[in-house]
């Protein structure tokens, strides 16, 4: 480019005619078009904005300089880190990268990564030419008898797709375990189980709010209901509703799949009145038991032989899965100190706890006034005038 600095210009411009300069840069142009170009450079551009934040115009060997020392940093900062996105791990060098992905581990979890990937595929798929989309809140609507009501039920019940064990509630997520798939839901959903050291099934319960999502098509936490299992996905993950409503306590739903009885109170109250019909004592259908007051069953000398088998249920490969849910729960915040001095967890078992006692102690005292006011017998009275 023939630029001229304005001292040049000013040393010559007795001598020549004048030059076409900018003065924002201090350089000088001989012919117009020359300038018009320097106006459209970055160069140009950056003296502007110099000049609005009131400095000195650079020339342009140092705005070159300048490029340079920029586009080196840059290419240097271009890659700080490198990810596994099968194996979820990352690096912080180029070399380890490289040796992990040739590594035995990674390409196994890398072809398990690739099939789950082309079975969601495959799914998604089979769902976009699956049968059309039915409004069944206006077939039971316009249900007139019980038998059209139930038959609109068996036939959502038919029609509708069943969530696997190893499958996510919430997404198209399907892992190798259980133990996996409760992982995903953990980090990628913020999903726990509320006093999940009290539950006793834990497969049992998945399989519930999954039968809940898929066929009853209701949100676990607000349970509205809609039509299809994409709508009821959606609304819970729009509105952040991964979790289940647990904040009076369990529900009645959900109290089968736990277990509280550690937590019960033995203390039995000497105050407490006693029910009149304490004494009374029932025997079962077939015969073979007597029930006491106290709910125990003595059952006959016959069968003794079937009562000393003591067989109880193996929780044991379902307590280790749930022993490390409670780990992960505990890494990720779940029991961290609350403000009143004790862990989140703690707080809201010291809530539960106070709640059950104050039911127990209402329901208590319905029964004695239930008792008293049947056991008051109204008599005809001749009116005096």
């Amino acid at each position: 480019m023939d630029v001229e600095t304005a001292s040049e210009f000013s040393e010559q411009s007795s001598i020549q005619t004048p030059l076409y300069t900018c003065l924002t840069c201090k350089v000088a142009f001989r012919t117009s078009d020359i300038q018009r170009e320097h106006y459209r450079q970055d160069w140009h551009r950056y003296n502007l904005k110099r000049k609005v934040a009131g400095l000195q115009p650079i020339s342009h060997d140092l705005f070159k300089e300048k490029i340079a020392e920029q586009n080196k940093t840059s290419a240097s900062e271009k890659q700080t880190g490198w990810n596994c996105i099968p194996c979820k791990k990352s690096f912080n060098t180029e070399n380890a990268y490289k040796n992990h992905i040739v590594s035995k581990k990674h390409l196994e979890t890398s072809s398990k990564f690739e099939k789950r990937n082309e079975e969601r595929i495959k799914a998604n798929l089979q769902k976009k030419q699956s049968v059309p989309r039915i409004n069944w809140k206006k077939k039971l609507a316009e249900a007139q008898t019980e038998e059209e009501v139930n038959k609109v039920i068996d036939d959502k019940i038919k029609q509708s797709r069943r969530l696997e064990e190893t499958e996510c509630l919430f997404c198209d997520f399907k892992g190798e375990t259980l133990e996996e798939k409760m992982e995903h839901m953990t980090i990628e959903h913020t999903f726990f189980i509320p006093d999940i050291e009290y539950l006793v099934d834990l497969k049992g319960f998945m399989n519930y709010l999954a039968e809940k999502i898929a066929i009853g098509n209701t949100c676990i936490y607000c349970k509205k209901a809609f039509n299809t299992l994409e709508a009821t996905r959606k609304h819970i993950l729009d509105k952040g509703h991964q979790k289940i409503k647990y904040e009076e306590g369990p529900d009645l739903e959900i109290s089968d799949f736990y277990d509280f009885s550690s937590t019960y109170d033995d203390n039995v109250n000497p105050d407490e009145e006693l029910d009149p019909n304490y004494n009374v004592l029932t025997i079962t259908s077939e015969g073979t038991e007597l029930i006491l007051p106290s709910g125990a069953h003595i059952g006959h000398r016959e069968y003794k032989r079937y009562y000393d088998q003591n067989l109880r249920y193996n929780y044991e490969p379902e307590s280790v899965a749930i022993n490390r849910l409670t780990q992960k729960y505990k890494a990720l915040g779940y029991y961290n100190i609350g403000s009143s001095g004790m862990t989140i967890e703690q707080e809201r078992l010291a809530k539960m706890k106070a709640a059950r006692e104050e039911l127990r102690e209402y329901q208590r005292r319905k029964e004695t006034l239930g008792i008293k006011n049947n056991n008051l017998q109204r008599h005809f009275r001749k009116q005096i005038i």
